[in-house]
C-alpha cells in the first residue's frame, strides 16, 4: 500500500479525519478536506451559522420589515421613492457580487482565500448599517434621496458582498459529508430566524427604547442600528478566528487546496455555471422567494397598524411568528426523510406556505377589520398565522442544503469547483430579489391609495391584505413550478459526489507515482 493510501485510511478512521489522533489528542489542524465521514466540531457549526445566518440575515430582515416604514413615515419619502432606491441601488450588486466572485475562485490572499473578503467587509458593513438609519436633519428631499442611495448601495454592494459572499465557499470547504451538512443546515436556519426574532420583535423595542415611545423615532432608529450592528460585527469577528484553521496552516500559509486556483475568466466561468441546471433553477427560485419574503414581510406592520388596528400587538405577534419559523427549521429533516428526497419535501413546504397565507386573507376579510383584530390577539387567525411561520420557516431553510449539492454537482459537471461563482449568484439573487420586491410593494402600496399616519379607505384596507397575503402566495405557487425542473434529486447528488471522490483519488494516486 502506498503512503497516500495509508495516510488517507488512518484520516477515515473514527476520530482521526475529525481532528483528533489516534490517542484523542485534539489536533485542529488534522483536516481531512475529502472525506465524506469527517466530523465538524459544535462550536465550528454555530459560530459559522451564526455568522452566516445571523449576522448577513439580520439586516435584511429589518431592511424587509421596517425600511420602507423609516423612509415613508420617519425620513418623509414616497413608497415608490423607497422602493426605487433600494432596486436602483442593488443593481451595483451586479458588479460587485461577480467581481468578488471571481476573485474567490482565482485569488488567493495570505490571510485565506475566503476569510480575507470577510475581513475586508467587518468595518463598512457596520458604518453602511447605521448610516442607513441615519435621517439626516435636513428639509431638501434630494439630500435625504442621495444619502439613502448612497447608504444603502455600497451596503449591499460592499459592506454586504465583502462580508457575507464567502459563506457558502466557507461551508463547502468546512466539509462534505452530507449528514454533517444537513446539520449545520438546520443550525443556520435556528439561527436565519433569530435573525426574525431580533428583527420581528426586539428592533422595534430598541427603536422606541432610544428614542421614547416615538418621541425622537430618527434617533431611536439609529441607535438601534448600533445595537444590532455591534451583534453583527461581534460574529463577524469570531468567524474570521474560527475559520482560520480551514483555510492557514499552522505556519500560517495558505492550505494547499485553496491556494490552487482555477485561473478561469469571468466568460468561462458562467458559461460553466450556465451548465448547472439546477443552480439554474435553484437561484432562479431563490431572486422569486426573495420577492415573496420583501412584499410579505414589508406589509405585515402596515396591516397590524391599519387593517387590525392593533400596532402595540405587532411585537408580541411577530415574536409568535419568528418562534413559528425556528420550529419549521426543525421538521425540515424528518419531512426530508418522509419524502425521500430534499426537493421534494421543499415543494411540500412551499405550498403549505403559500396555502396558509391565502387561509389569512380569507379569515381576515371574513371578519372584517375589527373582529379580525380581535381574533389575532390569541384567536383563531392568531393560530393560522403562527402556522403559517412554522410552514414558512421550513420553506426558508432548504436552500441551506441545497446550494452546497448545486456547488457539488457543479464540480461533478464541470470538474472544477464552482463555489465563488455560485456565491456570486446568490447574493446576487438574493439582494436584486429583495429589491424587486420593495420596488413592486412601494408602486402597489402607493396605488392603493395609502396615505402614511392617516386613516385609510375601505379600499386601500382591502388592497393591504391582497399585498400581505395574495401576492406572496402566487409567488410562491410560481416558485414550486419552476423548482419542478430542478433535476437533481438526492440519490443523483450522493452518486455524483462519490465519482468526484474517486476522481481525486485517482489524481492524488497519479501524482504520487
Amino acid at each position: 500500500m502506498k503512503l497516500w493510501q495509508i495516510h488517507r485510511e488512518m484520516r477515515s478512521m473514527p476520530g482521526v479525519g475529525g481532528g483528533e489522533d489516534v490517542s484523542g489528542i485534539r489536533d485542529r489542524y488534522d483536516i481531512d478536506f475529502t472525506s465524506t465521514t469527517a466530523r465538524v466540531p459544535w462550536y465550528d457549526k454555530i459560530v459559522h451559522s451564526m455568522y452566516g445566518a445571523y449576522s448577513f440575515q439580520v439586516s435584511w430582515v429589518i431592511f424587509g420589515y421596517y425600511l420602507v416604514y423609516f423612509y415613508t413615515d420617519v425620513v418623509g419619502l414616497s413608497a415608490t421613492v423607497a422602493g426605487t432606491i433600494m432596486l436602483v441601488a442593488r443593481f451595483a450588486d451586479c458588479f460587485t457580487d461577480l467581481w468578488v466572485g471571481y476573485m474567490l475562485d482565482n485569488v488567493c490572499y495570505r490571510w485565506g482565500r475566503y476569510r480575507s473578503w470577510a475581513i475586508f467587509g467587518i468595518a463598512p458593513l457596520f458604518l453602511l448599517f447605521v448610516g442607513i438609519f441615519t435621517a439626516l436633519p435636513t428639509e431638501s428631499t434630494g439630500l435625504k434621496i442621495a444619502w439613502a442611495a448612497i447608504c444603502y448601495g455600497c451596503f449591499g454592494s460592499i459592506g454586504a458582498t465583502f462580508s457575507f459572499m464567502p459563506q457558502i465557499a466557507q461551508f463547502c470547504n468546512m466539509t462534505r459529508n452530507p449528514r454533517e451538512r444537513e446539520t449545520i443546515a438546520v443550525i443556520k436556519s435556528v439561527c436565519t430566524n433569530l435573525a426574525q426574532v431580533v428583527a420581528a420583535s426586539l428592533f422595534l423595542p430598541l427603536v422606541n427604547l432610544f428614542g421614547g415611545e416615538g418621541a425622537d423615532p430618527a434617533r431611536g432608529y439609529f441607535w438601534a442600528a448600533v445595537t444590532i450592528g455591534l451583534t453583527v460585527m461581534l460574529f463577524q469577528i469570531l468567524n474570521v478566528c474560527m475559520s482560520k484553521k480551514y483555510e492557514l496552516n499552522r505556519d500560517g500559509s495558505c492550505r494547499e487546496h485553496l491556494h490552487q486556483v482555477e485561473h478561469e475568466n469571468l466568460s468561462a466561468q458562467l458559461k460553466s455555471f450556465g451548465k448547472n441546471r439546477p443552480a439554474i433553477i435553484l437561484q432562479g427560485g431563490e431572486i422569486l422567494k426573495q420577492i415573496m419574503q420583501a412584499i410579505k414581510n414589508g406589509m405585515v406592520i402596515y396591516v397590524f397598524t391599519y387593517y387590525l388596528g392593533i400596532k402595540r400587538f405587532y411585537s408580541v405577534a411577530m415574536f409568535a411568528f419568528t418562534v413559528a419559523l425556528m420550529a419549521g427549521v426543525f421538521i425540515m429533516k424528518p419531512l426530508i426523510r418522509m419524502f425521500r428526497d430534499t426537493g421534494r419535501a421543499y415543494q411540500f413546504c412551499m405550498a403549505a406556505s403559500a396555502g396558509c397565507s391565502i387561509l389569512l386573507f380569507i379569515m381576515c376579510r371574513w371578519y372584517g377589520p375589527g373582529v379580525a383584530g380581535n381574533s389575532m390577539q390569541f384567536g383563531p387567525l392568531f393560530v393560522v398565522f403562527v402556522l403559517n411561520g412554522i410552514f414558512s420557516g421550513t420553506y426558508y431553510s432548504f436552500s441551506n442544503v441545497m446550494i452546497p449539492a448545486t456547488v457539488d454537482y457543479g464540480e461533478w459537471k464541470n470538474g472544477k469547483g464552482q463555489a465563488g461563482i455560485i456565491s456570486a449568484i446568490n447574493g446576487f439573487c438574493i439582494t436584486i430579489g429583495a429589491a424587486l420586491g420593495a420596488q413592486i410593494m412601494g408602486i402597489l402600496l402607493d396605488g392603493s391609495g395609502y396615505v402614511a399616519n392617516r386613516a385609510q379607505s375601505n379600499s386601500t384596507l382591502n388592497w393591504l391584505l391582497i399585498l400581505a397575503f395574495v401576492i406572496p402566495a402566487v409567488v410562491t405557487v410560481i416558485h414550486f413550478v419552476l423548482q419542478m425542473f430542478y433535476g437533481l434529486s438526492d440519490k443523483k447528488l450522493n452518486v455524483c459526489m462519490q465519482e468526484v471522490r474517486v476522481r481525486k483519488e485517482k489524481t492524488e494516486a497519479a501524482a504520487d507515482e
